[in-house]
C-alpha cells in the first residue's frame, strides 16, 4: 500500500482572500494484492524475449542440498521465510535449492515472487518469464509477471499476460483481482468492476475482492457511494475482523465529511490490525478535520514509526505541526522527508510556508523556486507517469493547479518583501496556466495594485469578478482600487454593496473583505468601522492561538521604588524610510534613561537609511527581530521583562500583530501607526488626545484612551528639518511649476482620501477665487485624468489643476510652504502631510468628523494655537473658510505670518515637551496596573 502524493499547501500570505487557508493532508490510496508464489508442477513453456535471471548474490549464498530431504527440507524453510515476510532470508535459502536444479519452477516461481516483494521488478519478471519458457501452462507464473509488468508501469503487457493466465485457469480469482486494478490504471472502470464481478462469481467469499471493489465505487465519488458502503459491508458480513473493509468505511465516511464515523472506522480498523498505517493516516486527516490536532498528531507519529522511511507519512506529520503552529518541527519533518524523497515538490512548497510563518524568507523562496522547478521536470514519479498516461488532460490539469499554487506562493512572499515587478510575473504564470480562476487574476490585480499600476489591477479585478460575480475580496479590492484613483463613476452604490458584503461576511462569522486600514477612509459608520477591526483582532488572537506558544511570564506589578526604571518596547516595521521613523525619530533616544529603559524591537530588516542608523544608535536597546518567527518574538518581549509593549503598527504594512495576542507585556497599548481603533482585547489601551477623540466620539474606540495634554501626534521637524526656517533655503514656486502671481489651494494628501463632496467644494472655491489654482500630488499618477475630468464636469478649466510628481522627504517639507491655503480632506485627514505644511507656514482648512483618521489635522491645527482660524464644524463652513483666506489677502497673510511666528514655541513643534508628556502616560499606565483594577481612560495634564 502506499499514499497518494502530498496535496500543496497555498500559503495564508498568497490567497485571494487575505485570508489563511487550511494545508490540505496525504490521504491513503488503496493498493491491491497481488498473487504469491505457488508451487505447482512445472509444464512446458513458450520462448518470451524478457531479460534472463540474474545469479543470486554470492553474500547469499548457503551450502547446496546432498540429499532430496535437504532439498525438501530447505525448499520448506525458504517458503516458511517468505510466508513470515523475511524475503532476504527466503532468497538466501532459494539460492542453495536453485543451484541443484535451476529449471524447478516452483523454485523459480517463489524466486520471483520474493524479488517483486523486495521490488526488483526486472528480476522478478526475468525468473517468472524463465518459468513460462519451462512450463507455458504455468498460470501462476503469468499473473506473477504481470503484477510486476503493473509495478513497472507498463499495464498494457500486464494485462495481456492475466488474461493469459485466465486463459490457462479460467478460476484464478487473483488474476481476475490485480487484472482490475491495472485496468483501472487504465482508466477502464467498467472493465475493472467485470474482472472484480467475475472473481466474486466464482467464489463471493472473496473479502478482499469485495473491499477493493468497494475501493473502486468509492474513487467514483457520490455516485459510487452506496455500492462502495454495500461491498465492505459484504466483506464485513463475511469476516468481521477484516481490517480493510473497516479502514475503507473510514474512507468513505471521510470524504463525505462525516469525519466522527471515519474515526470509529479507523478505530476498529487499527483495533485488528495494530500496524496499519494506512488506517492511521485516515483517522488523522479526520481527527484533524475535528479539530483533534494532537490526537492527529498522534496517529501522523505513529505512521512515520510504522514508514520510517516514507517520505509521505513525514509530510503529512509535518502538516499537522504547521496548523498547530509547531513550525520548527514542521520545517525538520518536511526537511527529513525531503532528505528521503528528493524529487518531492509538494513538500518543498510547504516547507516554504512554514519557513515564511517562521520569518525566513529568502529560505521559502528557494523552496517555492524549489518546487517550480521539479514540476517542469514531468514526469515526476511513477504515479504521474501513469495520470498523464490514463488521462493527458486530466493530469495536465492537475499538473497546471500544482505550479498555479506554487507560483501563488512564491508571489505572496514577493509581494510581501516589496518585490513588485517579480510578484507581478509569478502571478502572469498563474493566469496563464488557470485562466478561468479568479483567485489568479484577483491576486495578479492585487500584484499590479502594489506596483501603483491601477489602471490593470481594476481590469484584472473586473476579469475576476466576471468568472465569480460573488466575490467579496476582489469586489472590496476593486472598490478600494477605483478609490485610489478617483473613479468615482457609481461611487455610490459601490460602497452601499460593499457595506454590505462587510456586514454578510461578518454575520458569518467570516473576515471582512475590507481591510481596516481601507476602511479608515471609507464613507462607513463608526460602528461598521469597529467591527472590521474587533474581526480582524480576532483573527489575529486565532492565529497566535495556533502557533501553541506557553503562557509568557510578566514582571510582578510592584509599584516603581526609588531609582527603579520603567521598561518599556516599542514594536514596529517601520524602523526606516517611513513616515512614522520621520516624525519619530528623536523620540527613541529621547527618552529620560533614569526613568524609562528603552528597547526597540524591528520587525524589519534595515534599509540602510539615516533613519533606521539613527533609531539604532540612539535607541537604548536596539533588536533586529526581522527574522524571527512571532513566538521568539514575544518569548524575548517577556524574558526582557518588558512592563509596557507599544505596537507602532496596527493594521498596516508590516504588522506582526500576532506578537500582542500572544500578551508578552503585562500592559499593551496601540500608538500612531494607525489612526483608529484595532477592536483588539489585547491592545486595551490607545494613546490620543481630546481633540482627536472627544468624549461624544468614545464608542468609535474599543480601547481604554491615554489623553496626551495636546496633541498625540508627534514630528520631530525642530530637530531635523531647520532648513526650512530660513526662506533662502526654500525653492521658488516657479521652479515647482507654480504660478507667482495666483493663489495656490494645495493638497498633497493622497488620492485615497478624496471624496466626491470635497471635491465638489475644492471646485466652488476656485469658482469663487477667480484668480486661484489647485496643487495636487500625482500619488498615483493614474488619478490624474480622472480629477481632470471631474473639475471639467463640474464646469472647472482642468488647466486651473497642477499636478506634482512625489519627491523624497526633505524635498517635499521644503516645498510645502508654497501654497496659501491647504485644503484638508474630511474622511481621512493629512497626518504627516499636516505637520509638513504647518511647519512650512501654510495655513490649512480642515473638518472634524466622527472617527479619529478625519480629526487628527483639527488636532495639529489646535496645537500650534491657531485652530480656531482653521478648524471648521461644516462642509459649507468649509467653503466659506477657504474662499475668505483666497480672498482676504490680509487675512491670509496675516495667519501665514502666524504659524511661522509659532513653529518653535507651540506645542505642536515641542518634541522634548512631547516626550515628556509620553512618558507620564506611561508612567500612569503602570500606576493603574499596580492597582489591580485593569486598563481605563486618563488625562496627563
Amino acid at each position: 500500500m502506499q499514499d497518494f502524493p502530498i496535496h500543496f499547501q497555498q500559503s495564508s500570505a498568497s490567497n485571494a482572500t487575505g485570508q489563511a487557508s487550511n494545508p490540505a493532508s496525504i490521504t491513503p490510496s488503496r493498493g491491491h494484492p497481488v498473487s504469491t508464489a505457488h508451487t505447482y508442477q512445472p509444464q512446458y513453456s513458450t520462448a518470451s524475449n524478457f531479460s534472463v535471471p540474474h545469479a543470486i548474490p554470492q553474500a547469499l549464498q548457503v551450502s547446496a542440498p546432498t540429499s532430496s530431504a535437504e532439498y525438501e527440507a530447505l525448499r520448506n524453510q525458504a517458503h516458511e521465510a517468505y510466508r513470515s515476510g523475511d524475503f532476504h532470508r527466503a532468497l538466501q535459502l532459494c539460492q542453495s535449492v536453485y543451484l541443484v536444479n535451476p529449471n524447478k519452477t516452483d523454485v523459480l516461481l517463489l524466486i520471483g515472487a520474493i524479488y517483486y516483494q523486495l521490488g526488483n521488478y526486472e528480476q522478478c519478471i526475468a525468473f517468472n518469464d524463465r518459468c513460462i519458457l519451462l512450463d507455458p501452462h504455468m498460470a501462476e507464473a503469468h499473473a506473477n509477471l504481470a503484477n510486476a509488468l503493473q509495478q513497472l508501469g507498463n499495464f498494457d503487457m500486464a494485462v495481456i499476460y492475466y488474461q493469459s493466465a485466465l486463459r490457462l485457469k479460467p478460476t484464478f480469482t487473483d488474476a481476475y483481482n490485480n487484472m482490475a486494478s491495472a485496468l483501472v490504471q487504465k482508466g477502464l472502470i467498467p472493465q475493472a468492476v467485470e474482472c472484480y464481478n467475475a472473481a466474486l462469481q466464482i467464489n463471493p467469499n472473496l473479502v478482499d475482492v469485495h473491499n477493493n471493489l468497494g475501493d473502486l465505487w468509492r474513487a467514483q465519488g457520490q455516485v459510487g457511494r452506496q455500492a462502495a458502503q454495500q461491498c465492505y459491508s459484504e466483506a464485513l458480513r463475511i469476516d468481521n475482523a477484516y481490517a480493510p473493509a473497516w479502514r475503507g468505511l473510514g474512507d468513505m465516511f471521510r470524504e463525505n465529511n462525516e469525519h466522527q464515523q471515519a474515526v470509529t472506522c479507523y478505530q476498529e480498523a487499527v483495533r485488528l490490525r495494530t500496524s496499519y498505517a494506512d488506517a492511521y493516516t485516515g483517522m488523522g486527516v479526520s481527527l484533524k478535520e475535528l479539530k483533534r490536532k494532537e490526537e492527529a498528531e498522534q496517529c501522523f507519529a505513529q505512521v512515520v514509526r510504522l514508514r520510517p522511511n516514507c517520505a509521505l507519512s513525514l509530510g503529512n506529520l509535518a502538516g499537522v505541526y504547521y496548523e498547530q503552529g509547531k513550525l520548527n518541527e514542521a520545517i525538520q519533518s518536511y526537511q527529513e522527508a525531503i532528505a528521503r524523497e528528493p524529487n518531492f515538490p509538494e513538500a518543498y512548497n510547504n516547507l516554504g510556508n512554514a519557513l515564511r510563518e517562521a520569518s525566513r524568507p529568502d529560505e521559502a523562496i528557494a523552496c517555492y523556486t524549489m518546487c517550480i522547478q521539479l514540476q517542469f521536470a514531468r514526469p515526476q514519479n511513477a504515479q504521474m507517469a501513469r495520470a498523464l498516461q490514463a488521462n493527458p488532460q486530466m493530469a495536465a490539469m492537475q499538473q497546471a493547479q500544482r505550479l498555479g499554487v506554487a507560483y501563488n506562493n512564491l508571489g505572496g512572499i514577493l509581494k510581501m518583501q516589496g518585490r513588485a515587478a517579480e510578484a507581478i510575473a509569478c502571478y502572469e504564470h498563474v493566469a496563464l496556466l488557470q485562466p478561468d480562476s479568479p483567485e489568479a487574476h484577483a491576486n495578479l490585480a492585487s500584484a499590479y495594485k502594489d506596483a501603483a499600476r491601477q489602471d490593470t489591477a481594476i481590469a484584472s479585478y473586473r476579469r475576476a469578478l466576471q468568472l465569480r460575480p460573488d466575490f467579496p475580496e476582489a469586489f472590496a479590492n476593486m472598490v478600494h482600487s477605483l478609490q485610489c484613483i478617483c473613479e468615482w463613476q457609481d461611487r455610490q452604490p459601490l460602497f452601499v454593496r460593499l457595506e454590505a458584503e462587510v456586514r454578510r461576511e461578518l454575520a458569518a462569522d467570516r473576515l471582512p473583505p475590507v481591510q481596516p486600514f481601507h476602511a479608515m477612509a471609507y464613507p462607513f459608520s463608526a460602528e461598521l468601522a469597529l467591527k472590521i477591526s474587533s474581526k480582524y483582532a480576532e483573527y489575529c488572537a486565532v492565529a497566535a492561538a495556533r502557533m501553541a506558544v506557553p503562557k509568557l511570564p510578566h514582571p510582578p506589578a510592584h509599584r516603581l521604588q526609588a531609582g527603579q526604571r520603567l521598561r518599556i518596547g516599542y514594536v514596529s516595521g517601520d524602523f526606516g524610510n517611513h513616515p512614522l521613523s520621520h516624525l519619530m525619530a528623536s523620540v527613541f533616544g529621547g527618552h529620560d534613561r533614569l526613568r524609562l529603559e528603552v528597547f526597540c524591537y524591528a520587525l524589519s530588516p534595515s534599509d540602510g537609511s539615516e533613519w533606521r542608523q539613527r533609531i539604532e544608535r540612539e535607541a537604548e536597546h536596539f533588536l533586529d527581530v526581522s527574522s524571527w518567527s512571532v513566538g521568539d518574538i514575544a518569548g524575548k518581549i517577556s524574558s526582557d521583562e518588558i512592563q509596557i509593549a507599544i505596537n507602532l503598527n496596527g493594521y498596516t504594512k508590516g504588522a506582526r500583530n500576532e506578537i500582542f495576542a500572544l500578551l508578552p507585556a503585562p500592559v499593551q497599548t496601540s500608538y500612531m501607526g494607525f489612526p483608529a481603533t484595532t477592536g483588539a482585547s489585547f491592545l486595551p489601551y490607545l494613546i490620543t488626545d481630546r481633540v482627536v477623540a472627544p468624549e461624544n466620539c468614545q464608542h468609535c474606540y474599543s480601547e481604554k484612551l491615554a489623553y496626551m495634554p495636546n496633541c498625540y501626534f508627534v514630528n520631530d521637524y525642530k530637530a531635523a528639518h531647520q532648513d526650512v526656517l530660513d526662506e533662502a533655503n526654500l525653492p521658488t514656486r516657479t521652479e515647482n511649476g507654480l504660478p507667482e502671481n495666483r493663489i495656490i489651494y494645495a493638497c498633497s494628501n493622497q488620492l485615497y482620501k478624496y471624496d466626491p463632496e470635497t471635491f465638489n467644494s475644492w471646485c466652488n472655491i476656485l469658482k469663487r477665487v477667480p484668480d486661484s489654482v489647485l496643487w495636487l500630488l500625482r500619488f498615483p499618477p493614474y488619478g490624474e485624468p480622472m480629477i481632470r475630468q471631474e473639475a471639467h464636469n463640474r464646469g472647472v478649466d482642468p488647466n486651473r489643476i497642477i499636478f506634482t510628481d512625489v519627491a523624497n522627504k526633505p524635498v517635499h517639507i521644503r516645498r510645502s510652504g508654497l501654497g496659501d491655503v491647504f485644503l484638508d480632506t474630511p474622511l481621512c485627514n493629512a497626518h504627516t502631510t499636516g505637520c509638513d505644511v504647518l511647519w512650512g507656514g501654510c495655513p490649512m482648512v480642515t473638518l472634524p468628523l466622527e472617527r479619529m483618521a478625519s480629526r487628527v489635522a483639527a488636532s495639529l491645527c489646535f496645537a500650534t494655537g491657531l485652530g480656531h482660524e482653521m478648524v471648521v464644524n461644516s462642509q459649507q463652513e468649509y467653503e466659506e473658510k477657504a474662499v475668505e483666506l483666497g480672498l482676504d489677502h490680509g487675512k491670509r497673510l496675516g495667519l501665514r505670518q502666524q504659524l511661522k511666528d509659532v513653529r518653535l514655541s507651540c506645542p505642536l513643534f515641542d518634541t522634548t515637551q512631547w516626550v515628556r508628556d509620553l512618558e507620564k502616560v506611561y508612567l500612569k499606565m503602570w500606576e493603574i496596573h499596580c492597582e489591580g483594577c485593569g486598563p481605563r481612560t486618563f488625562d496627563v495634564v
